[in-house]
């Protein structure tokens, strides 16, 4: 098939909602008749326009890494996706639509962007039929705690993923779950506890790559019953259910450290990380061992193993309490002595926020 013309391809644009990023166009009478579906009938209709499992194999992950999108972290771009996770309705949905259009677009236009948005809403209809039934929530992003993630790479990286899914546009598909691509559930680090924030990552990191893949998988097989769910590579290595978010994290991440890790390295090249990341080293084997120690505890529900697992918890919090104190001994600028900053001990506050991890387990 001979390549569109320039010109071509803006009349297909134009007049027949083509669009020239492959994705098949979104239509506003479709929107209707899926808006006017009941509850029982949206539940059961599929929203998603591509083939899921193409999503998540290699061509299209591995291209990931690369993406970049117009707009990113501008504070305009962040103060409009607060107004469409709020709702919009007459001329102010005609009006953000035009000032989206500008900042992300052209293409896609305003109408083409309003088209989307038509369908984002009747996406997260259904996903919040199906979350009251499976007793699952998509949380709000906390900004005070992630003030810098809202219109980040690595939301609309975590966003686009699920616009190739359902065929809408990354703005608004990352606002179907906006904590997606932040390590850890939510706006947590540690399942099952509210204390310690979650990492925010380079988006090129391998570990924040897998996190947009893995928290892009999960919520399509939770929300929408479509999708591989968090064990996006069918690894007989994981120990949980695909649709357990604790899935995945091990084949995901070694998978992304051998796609992206080398790349990554390259590239962080500032004298200050590398000292820091000198420093960490020791901290690493201590987590590492820790965790290993936990992992044989989970093969078995003895006391003992429950012991295990507490006292791999407690090391866990001890290597990363001495993690904390090496950096702040060598991620200092150089014409700087190192300055004492007054921590809670390992033994207190750290302590108490990974054994909700223990707790979260055996629940």
């Amino acid at each position: 098939m001979s390549q569109l013309t320039e010109q071509q391809t803006e009349f297909l644009r134009r007049y027949m909602g083509f669009r020239p990023t492959g994705k098949i166009p979104i239509s506003a009478e479709e929107n209707d008749r899926l808006e006017r579906l009941t509850p029982e009938e949206l539940v059961a209709a599929d929203l998603t326009r591509c083939d899921t499992k193409k999503l998540f194999g290699d061509e299209y992950m591995i291209a990931l890494k690369d993406v970049t999108f117009k707009g990113e972290g501008s504070p305009d771009l962040k103060a409009l996706m607060r107004e469409v996770v709020k709702g919009l309705s007459g001329q102010r949905r005609i009006e953000v639509m035009e000032e989206l259009s500008v900042i992300v677009g052209l293409p896609p236009t305003a109408e083409d962007l309003d088209r989307d948005y038509g369908r984002f809403l009747v996406v997260r209809k259904q996903q919040k039929v199906n979350g009251v039934t499976k007793d699952e929530d998509a949380p709000d992003l906390d900004e005070e705690r992630h003030a810098d993630f809202m219109a980040s790479r690595g939301q609309l990286m975590f966003g686009k993923v699920l616009g190739d899914a359902f065929g809408i546009h990354e703005v608004f598909a990352a606002l179907l779950s906006p904590t997606g691509g932040l390590v850890g559930p939510g706006n947590s680090f540690i399942p099952g506890s509210d204390l310690i924030d979650a990492f925010h990552l380079d988006p090129d990191n391998p570990v924040a790559l897998h996190g947009c893949v893995h928290d892009a998988a999960g919520y399509l097989h939770t929300f929408h019953d479509t999708g591989p769910g968090y064990n996006y590579l069918d690894s007989s290595l994981e120990l949980f259910p695909t649709d357990s978010p604790l899935s995945g994290q091990f084949s995901g991440i070694a998978y992304w450290v051998e796609k992206a890790g080398d790349d990554y390295t390259e590239r962080r090249t500032d004298a200050a990380v590398l000292a820091v990341e000198k420093g960490l080293e020791s901290a690493r084997n201590a987590v590492a061992d820790s965790i290993n120690g936990l992992l044989k505890g989970l093969r078995s529900k003895s006391k003992q193993a429950v012991e295990t697992v507490k006292g791999a918890i407690y090391g866990v919090a001890d290597a990363i309490q001495d993690a904390v104190s090496k950096v702040k001994e060598t991620a200092v600028e150089p014409h700087k002595p190192p300055t004492a900053d007054p921590s809670i001990p390992a033994s207190t506050e750290v302590k108490g926020k990974l054994e909700a991890l223990s707790k979260f387990l055996w629940s």
